[in-house]
């Protein structure tokens, strides 16, 4: 195609081969709208596309969050409630979502199927420029804000106003929004787009229905294409939607902030009432870095950050900690926005520190600036940087989803798109041949010119929480005493309005609207997992197949034999390994070797159901990626820090111990319900109680009694830790898996490695769960996280395919309106495992007490919901990913893995892969025993503040304090 040429409205502006990539970038632009388009041809079955609009909140209301969640709830074509969960049950996508950015609202989709892309395309479509937001009052008031029990004790009630709650429970949430408060005082950064929960119900409908008709036109749109796609259809699906708008000119550019003066301000942030004030302060120092096409200068403060506080002996971090003025320090790039800012946070400290901390951090870069950098640390924090960089699968989406987004960091603020997605340019000068006076004049601009700099001081609070609900009570007090009669028969009716739409069920008509394949559009058996079985010396070496030039390997280790008190020291020598030094490295020159040498390192325990509820494999997990010629060298690195680091370091041990407590108390805010999920787990099973141990509660509690115990007890620990490491990395208990292109030195190197035990370790461990229980867990949050749950395998139950299949029905059937829309949580769901496990939970839940009946309730509607025989066709086309997902190498690798450790064999896939596509109203039935016994052992643990627990007394019998 020619420069120039139209198809369906669209002309072509430019055409370039992005030889980096590999793929072709096309440009378009849809001559009557002004719409803008890239497609990024690649040859990749994963397909994605997205439409972006930049929208620039003028408050702190949330108005384009709640436009977000608000569009998928119907429009004209399809006139369901909820087109974005009824594509969640029936389409066979691979994500699904919308992304509220501070300055761009996204709405990406991707799928495997030609079919299915273009379904999902005409919903989205539909759903952004012809939602039924304009005639449905009720979906503002669902997903944004509303008054309840109006005629009685009225609260403030809506998913995006309880999601942001549990938001403002999380002190980096806090210190993020209160940093872009100080730096950006003068443009749209200053507000919080996803809503401040003080400011939401300031939004009215009116100003809602505004927002949407000046920012979601097509003339402000940016369209995504990525992969294999039919770029006709694609086109032709495009140009029906945006050819009834005429080109609208419209001033959406963003004022550049300039640099503010230097200002220090003091913030509040609530913690639990039992936890101490001291040593629990936060203080950030923050300066603007430069704009969006500045790419080498972001490059550089990235791989600047790492080199001054990316681990514990990087310099800045290290003069922090030493002197004892916080818990932890990271240095932080806060980009993707068309102008970024940097900072240094000090973690758990006191604000009277506040000078010598800026005296410390001052004297120590101003010795660095006169010293100059360390060629080593430089060298392998961009060796590290410029790996990461070029890893484009090992990013949080799938990667032609991540592009289709990422490309908008550019091309949003009027850049060339190209740049978002190559970074080989921007790698030369800064990572690779860097020139160190680069990173000098750097770190004198950012951190010791401090006339643009700005501070925040987060200072914890017992009664912070509690203030802000006396204030939104008597914010709702005075607005209720304000009422005429007339107010308050209007919100009466709004309220029974809203009842009566949540409880009327989408037509026949409507749910026939919206587009679905066939059972018969689906493969028949599932993507096999290629791996071969062979012997190297006395251990079991896996090869997976591969495609790519990296090499990946991975040593397993079994923990067969360790004691259930022992897993969180377990979890601890996981964190210290290739961070604390070896018998012939120092712990800062064995980290700069990581970093050399291996792209990518994980060391982490993992568990896996045995043969029976009562046992369980537990095994510690050692994975590297990395360049070809880097193997034999990275290879003798992981062989020298498993078998011979110095358990001596006490100071590091504490400081390790110190910022793991920290990011765990956090954590357990933030994302309660996977606390609540693992406890609920060890309740009844061997491998929930290794998890639980592992990573839950119990976990949370170990860390936090270490970390300020006496240094015989740490002396103690260091001992501990060794003695696990000489149990457990010998011979006998390694099992090896590599990819396909790894030189076979490098298993044979890790054979010779270890030494031989003489005794072979029992393939499973044994450990008594802790007993059925009703537990609740204080946080200092606004909202809770509920869960239930058991396991099915102790009923003698068996994993069947049709398990997805009812996962599917109870989420976005049952549970999504149950808990969501009518409950206000922001998430919930059911979830079924290959373990035996499967439950109930919620997320940022203001009734807890609430989902927890609903939760008992699964059964009776899973009889409701079969007594009509369904069609399941798009029930099981929606399931089809939980046995055949998208999978990058490493997750392929992962999978077959545990597939191998759990005795999971092909023919059982398959077996399970058929259950599945021809799942029937009688194989869910079958299944009702697995709800019935969650709802007869009433086992529960919710998560959350004090008034959500207070309201579930009924349902707990006890409060774990943490």
């Amino acid at each position: 195609m020619e420069i120039g040429t139209i198809l369906h409205g669209f002309r072509l502006t430019r055409l370039r081969e992005l030889e980096e990539l590999p793929a072709r970038l096309w440009e378009m632009e849809h001559e009557k709208t002004g719409a803008q388009l890239i497609w990024l041809e690649r040859p990749e079955e994963n397909k994605a596309f997205a439409i972006a609009f930049k929208t620039l909140p003028e408050d702190s209301t949330g108005v384009f969050h709640i436009l977000e969640h608000s569009v998928l709830c119907g429009s004209d074509k399809y006139p369901v409630k909820e087109p974005f969960v009824e594509l969640l049950k029936t389409s066979v996508q691979t994500f699904l979502n919308a992304v509220t950015f501070p300055d761009k609202t996204v709405y990406p989709i991707s799928t495997r199927n030609d079919r299915d892309y273009l379904n999902l395309m005409d919903v989205y479509l539909d759903a952004v420029f012809h939602p039924a937001i304009c005639h449905r009052p009720e979906i503002f008031r669902q997903e944004g804000w509303r008054y309840e029990n109006v005629d009685q004790a009225p609260v403030y009630q809506g998913v995006v106003l309880n999601e942001m709650k549990g938001a403002f429970g999380s002190p980096q949430t806090v210190l993020e929004n209160t940093m872009d408060q100080l730096l950006f005082p003068d443009n749209c950064y200053r507000f919080v787009s996803g809503g401040d929960p003080a400011c939401i119900p300031d939004l009215s409908y009116e100003r809602f229905l505004a927002m949407h008709q000046k920012y979601y036109h097509p003339s402000n749109a940016r369209i995504s294409l990525v992969g294999s796609v039919d770029l006709e259809a694609a086109l032709e699906k495009l140009d029906s939607f945006l050819r009834d708008y005429d080109r609208r000119e419209a001033d959406f550019s963003i004022p550049m902030q300039a640099p503010v003066p230097a200002r220090t301000e003091t913030f509040p942030y609530e913690i639990g009432p039992e936890e101490p004030l001291e040593q629990r302060t936060i203080i950030s120092c923050g300066t603007l870095l430069g704009s969006f096409d500045q790419r080498k200068r972001t490059f550089a403060a990235d791989i600047l950050a790492d080199y001054l506080a990316g681990d514990n002996d990087a310099p800045l971090k290290k003069a922090v900690l030493s002197a004892g003025l916080g818990q932890d320090l990271t240095v932080d790039v806060h980009d993707g926005v068309q102008q970024s800012w940097i900072s240094w946070d000090v973690w758990n400290t006191d604000a009277d520190k506040l000078p010598e901390i800026r005296r410390t951090v001052r004297e120590t870069l101003e010795r660095i600036a006169a010293e100059g950098l360390d060629p080593r640390r430089l060298r392998a924090c961009c060796n590290a940087y410029a790996f990461q960089q070029r890893d484009r699968d090992g990013g949080w989406a799938p990667r032609s989803l991540s592009e289709a987004i990422g490309v908008l960091d550019t091309w949003l603020y009027g850049g060339d798109p190209a740049e978002a997605l190559l970074v080989e340019d921007a790698l030369a000068g800064t990572a690779v041949d860097p020139d160190p006076e680069r990173y000098l004049s750097l770190l004198r601009e950012l951190f010791l010119d401090e006339s643009r700099s700005v501070t925040a001081i987060l200072i914890p609070s017992h009664s912070f929480g509690a203030e802000k609900a006396a204030r939104e009570a008597e914010r709702i007090a005075a607005e209720q005493a304000a009422w005429t009669a007339e107010r308050r028969a209007e919100l009466l009716a709004e309220e029974e309005a809203l009842a009566a739409w949540q409880q009327t069920p989408d037509s026949p008509e409507a749910l026939a609207a919206i587009p679905v394949l066939r059972r018969e559009d689906l493969k028949q058996r599932p993507e096999p997992l290629p791996m071969t079985e062979t012997v190297c010396g006395e251990t079991v070496l896996l090869r997976h197949r591969t495609d790519s030039r990296l090499v990946r390997f991975k040593a397993i280790f079994n923990l067969s034999g360790v004691k259930l008190e022992e897993l969180p020291a377990v979890a601890l020598l996981c964190r210290v390994l290739g961070v604390m030094g070896t018998e012939t490295t120092d712990g800062e020159t064995l980290q700069l070797l990581v970093k050399e040498r291996i792209g990518k390192l994980g060391v982490q325990p993992a568990v896996f159901a045995g043969s029976d509820p009562e046992h369980c494999r537990v095994r510690l997990l050692v994975s590297a990626v990395c360049l070809a010629e880097q193997a034999e060298p990275a290879a003798a690195l992981i062989c020298e820090f498993l078998t011979k680091t110095a358990f001596t370091d006490r100071q590091l041990l504490r400081d390790l111990l110190q910022q793991e407590a920290m990011e765990a108390q956090m954590a357990l805010s933030s994302a309660g319900h996977r606390y609540a999920m693992t406890r609920v787990g060890a309740y009844g099973t061997a491998h929930g109680a290794a998890r639980e141990y592992l990573g839950g509660v119990e976990l949370v509690r170990w860390l936090k009694r270490q970390s300020t115990a006496p240094d015989e007890a740490l002396d103690q620990l260091l001992e501990t830790l060794r003695g696990l490491a000489a149990r457990f990395f010998t011979a006998e208990r390694l099992l090896l898996s590599c990819s396909g292109n790894c030189p076979q030195a490098i298993p044979e190197a890790l054979c010779r490695a270890f030494p031989a035990a003489g005794v072979r370790p029992e393939p499973e461990a044994s450990f008594a769960p802790l007993g059925l229980r009703r537990e609740g867990v204080v946080i200092p949050a606004a909202v809770g996280y509920a869960a239930r749950g058991g396991s099915f395998r102790r009923r003698g139950m068996e994993y069947r395919g049709s398990l997805p299949v009812l996962t599917n029905i109870l989420n976005f059937v049952y549970l999504w309106g149950e808990i969501r829309v009518k409950g206000g949580a922001y998430g919930c769901g059911f979830t079924a495992r290959d373990d035996g496990d499967a439950g109930f939970y919620t997320y940022r839940d203001p009734k807890p007490e609430r989902s927890l009946a609903v939760m008992e309730g699964a059964a009776d509607f899973l009889r409701r919901f079969c007594a009509d025989e369904p069609d399941l066709n798009g029930y099981v086309l929606g399931s089809v990913s939980a046995l055949d997902p998208l999978l990058t190498e490493e997750s392929r690798m992962a999978l077959a893995e545990g597939r191998y450790l759990k005795g999971i064999s092909e023919a059982d896939v398959c077996r399970r892969y058929s259950e599945l596509i021809h799942a029937t109203p009688a194989d869910l039935l079958a299944l009702l025993p697995i709800l019935e016994q969650i709802t007869d052992e009433g086992a529960a643990c919710v998560v959350g503040g004090a008034a959500c627990l207070d309201a579930c007394a009924e349902c707990l019998d006890e409060r774990v304090s943490v």
